[in-house]
Order: structure tokens, then sequence, then C-alpha cells
């Protein structure tokens, strides 16, 4: 707790007034130019309902007064983001989303499967949800949102991904993209843009870090829902819906090992909300799922190096006396005795967290703040020695 409260005073003067604790420098140490305002990117990732979580992660960001430059979404995250976009605040972002509901927006599509058989593109309709997007993301273009926002999806044509609300691209309705961000594949029928057709960007780039470094940030703050407690099994049902989605949620996990691997580096935060528990499309306790987004993203904003200092500082002397320890490790354990020294995590891990020995301990960082916290060599470890902590 002391290593805490010796963080909070590290964010303000005692005066209260916020402080830079390396004038001259980025969040990053790396030479800052005041004369360009510095750009903070928030990238929201895909994750089925829980995407709910991402009005928690809002909600901390405006307690703690961090300002944010640009949003990138995708699949729930960019419906969080782009409505977060057009001005609301969370809470009016939480009223809006509790219009969602599973009975309404998963209506099965049996008419056409009676007509069509398996040539209808999807198991449920899409059109509830998309009108819904209407209602509240009505602009015609991205340049009409107040806060510069994006997403990403996936062209079913060639197979190439599309950023949504780029500069000079063609002008897309707000909610036309961001329908095509979350069009889940046979979940929702993929939608027509031009002369293309789009599903989940999800698929090949949950989190979209890359647009984010494409956008030269200075500091990125990234809402990865892909944390999964891998001691805990999902139980297996002979079900079609289960298999897909469980399909789903491990090729998710899958990709954004990589994508973490590629693109995490000294400008990111990246924030794991402890959601494993939900199905993708399971209904949430909507007021408790935000809770536990915000709290996981104060604990982190509050401790991490490249965003403590950016805290309001009366607000994180109120949060301190919560916060557990410091976020911006993760803290390595490995069970010798189940582990078979095959190399796995030292291949795995592009951070030389592992060293790559045949005999003795594994571990090089025990304490690894360099972490991308992808999660990939426990993920990946074959007998399950592997447990990190703290992320």
């Amino acid at each position: 707790m002391q290593a805490v409260r010796t963080f909070a005073l590290q964010c303000g003067r005692p005066d209260g007034r916020r402080m830079n604790p390396d004038p001259g420098h980025g969040q990053n140490g790396l030479a800052h130019d005041p004369t360009h305002p510095r750009r903070t990117i928030l990238v929201l990732g895909g994750g089925g309902m829980r995407g709910f979580c991402h009005i928690g992660v809002i909600r901390a960001i405006e307690r703690l007064g961090i300002r944010i430059d640009e949003v990138v979404g995708t699949s729930m995250g960019a419906v969080m983001g782009g409505l977060w976009a057009t001005g609301m605040d969370s809470r009016r972002i939480e009223e809006t989303a509790g219009e969602i509901s599973i009975k309404d927006y998963f209506k099965l599509n049996l008419l056409k499967f009676l007509v069509k058989g398996y040539r209808h593109a999807s198991v449920y309709k899409g059109r509830t949800f998309h009108q819904f997007l209407r209602k509240w993301l009505p602009q015609a273009s991205f340049a009409e949102l107040p806060r510069p926002f994006f997403c990403n999806a996936l062209s079913l044509n060639n197979g190439t991904s599309r950023f949504f609300g780029l500069p000079g691209a063609v002008a897309v309705p707000v909610a036309d993209a961001v329908y095509a961000s979350a069009c889940l594949p046979t979940i929702f029928e993929p939608i027509a843009i031009g002369d293309d057709h789009y599903i989940d960007g999800g698929m090949t780039e949950t989190l979209a870090l890359r647009l984010a470094k494409a956008r030269r940030a200075d500091l990125v703050i990234a809402v990865d829902l892909s944390h999964r407690d891998q001691q805990t099994k999902t139980p297996y049902r002979a079900s079609l819906p289960h298999i897909l989605f469980q399909t789903y949620e491990v090729m998710g996990q899958a990709l954004n090992e990589h994508n973490l691997h590629h693109f995490v580096d000294q400008r990111t935060v990246v924030i794991k909300p402890k959601v494993s528990h939900m199905g993708l499309l399971d209904m949430p306790d909507v007021r408790e799922i935000v809770r536990l987004g915000e709290r996981e993203a104060v604990e982190v904003l509050t401790t991490h190096p490249l965003t403590r200092w950016l805290c309001d500082p009366e607000v994180v002397a109120v949060e301190d006396r919560g916060v557990s320890g410091p976020r911006d490790h993760v803290h390595v354990d490995v069970d010798m005795n189940a582990c078979i020294h095959c190399g796995i995590c030292a291949a795995t891990c592009v951070t030389q967290g592992f060293a790559a020995v045949p005999l003795g301990d594994v571990v090089r960082k025990l304490h690894h703040y360099e972490c991308t916290r992808d999660l990939a060599c426990e993920r990946n470890c074959p007998t399950g020695a592997i447990r990190l902590g703290n992320v």
C-alpha cells in the first residue's frame, strides 16, 4: 500500500495541480515537442456482450480526467466507442446500452431457414440491432462526430481489413460501419457497403492496435477483453451456438496473442477486465459489468507509469485506498514439479521472460514489466505449469 501511495504522490503537486515528472519528454521517456500536443488513443476491443465493461473503462477515464483524442473500436468496442464519440458521457451510454436485449436482438431466422435452409446467411436477424445503431448513431459520415472515431471490419469479397473513419476515405454512415464491425459471422447478416460485404473486424483483429500505431499515437490505452482463466475449463455443450462461440473465443485469443506481440510497446497501456466468466452472448448484469470495467481501469491507470501522472491527483488520493498494488507488471510463477522444460514458453514470449535452457529455472523475469499481457506463455504451456498474476 505504501508503494501505491508513493505512486499517488507522483501524480500531482502538493497544491493539487498536475505535474509532468519528466518535463519536455513524453510519457514513454522519448523527447516530446511541446509545439505538438500529445495524441492519446483509446482502443476498445471486441468481446460480445462483455463489451459492456467498456462503459466502465470510459467512466474511469472521465473520473480521472485523462484526455482522449481519438477512439478506435472493434465489434462491441465499436458500438461503445461510437456512442462515446457522439458526445455521450458514460452514464448516458449505460442508459442507451440498456436498450440492447438478447431476446430482441437475437431472434432466430426461422422462416428464412425453412425457405432457404443453409443458403441463408445468418442464424439471427440483424435488423433490430441495425435499427438501434441508426437511432443512436445517425451521422451520415464520421466527420460529423465530435470526437474522432474509427472502427474496423473484414471484407468477405477480398479478405482485407477496412478501417472506417480515416480522413479522405469514402464517406460511410456511422451506423452502417459500426454494424459491419460488430457483425459476427453466422450470427448477423453481413452488410453491403458499396460493392462489398463486411463482417466483424474481430475475425482478424479484435484489438485494433495497428491503426493506433499508424495514427502515430504518443500514448495508447488498449482495453483487451480476451482475458481467460486458463485454470478453469468451459463445460462442453453439444449445441451449434456453443461450439461456434467457443471457436470464436479461442480463435480471438490466438489472433490477439500475435497482435499484442507485434504492437504493444513502451507507449501502450493494456487493461484486461476480468470478464471471462461471461459468455459472448450472455446478457450481463449491466451495472455489475460496468463496475468491473471501471475498477480494473482505475487500478491500472492510477498505478501505471505512463498514465498515473495524467490522473487527477484528488481522485487518485481517494482511489488509492482501494488499490491493492501497482498494476504495471506481470508476476510469473512456474510450478517446477509440473514443468517439463520443453522450451515452448521461451519460444513463445517475445520479451524474453523465460530462459531457453534444458534444465533449471525457466523464469528470467519474476516481475515482468515488459510483458505484453497476451497470456501466451500460460495458454500454450502443455502441462499448465505457468501461472500469471497481476494481469
